[in-house]
């Protein structure tokens, strides 16, 4: 039932227009949500709609409560009837790191590692975007609860450079580990991704 939701959660923020970083933030604040309680407490079509609203507010996308309500047809009351219990449930931990950025910032540096020309800068703009759609299933997973953003969207490119080819993935990691003089081995960091890519393998079959 929680994945069945934490996908409405993506089309209600697809409906919106809503930046995939307000999207993420709300699926993962649905996630910590339900580690505390049982939907049979709390329905989860009102802490869906909650949390949405919640990641809105923190990253400064305003929609109030009425909008959101009245865009999927819901009394905008249920909204704001759970906020305290769905901030309380989170802590007040309201910031959140999602992979999004980090495949931003990973593209840029496969450029410089690339020395990409015109046709190779297309094809890491496509690997960008193939990415992000994989960051999406990821996030329907537990795999955001027990990996950080970076290795998630190393997971998520490294999945997307198998249909793409655009780069030697396994020597761009060798790459990485050697200039932040990491204190984990390339195989740690593989084990890492393996197992985040059979999270994703999971809600496929």
């Amino acid at each position: 039932m929680r994945v069945f939701y934490e996908h409405k959660i993506q089309e209600v923020c697809g409906a919106f227009g809503f930046p995939h970083k307000i999207q993420a933030t709300a699926i993962l604040y649905f996630k910590r949500f339900y580690l505390q309680w049982s939907v049979m407490e709390h329905h989860p079509k009102h802490i869906m709609l909650t949390c949405i609203y919640a990641s809105c507010k923190v990253e400064e996308n305003h929609v109030s409560a009425e909008e959101l309500g009245k865009g999927i047809q819901q009394d905008h009351q249920v909204i704001l009837n759970n906020e305290m219990i769905v901030l309380q449930s989170l802590g007040f931990d309201l910031i959140v790191f999602t992979p999004y950025r980090s495949i931003e910032g990973f593209i840029d540096d496969m450029e410089e590692f690339c020395q990409a020309k015109n046709g190779q800068l297309q094809m890491l703009k496509d690997l960008r975007e193939t990415s992000k759609l994989e960051v999406d299933k990821t996030m329907l997973t537990d795999a955001p609860l027990l990996f950080p953003p970076g290795q998630l969207a190393l997971a998520a490119l490294r999945r997307s450079n198998e249909v793409h080819r655009v780069l030697d993935f396994e020597r761009y990691l060798e790459n990485i580990i050697s200039r932040q003089h990491s204190a984990h081995s390339i195989l740690e960091l593989t084990e890492s991704l393996d197992d985040i890519d059979s999270w994703v393998l999971k809600i496929s079959l």
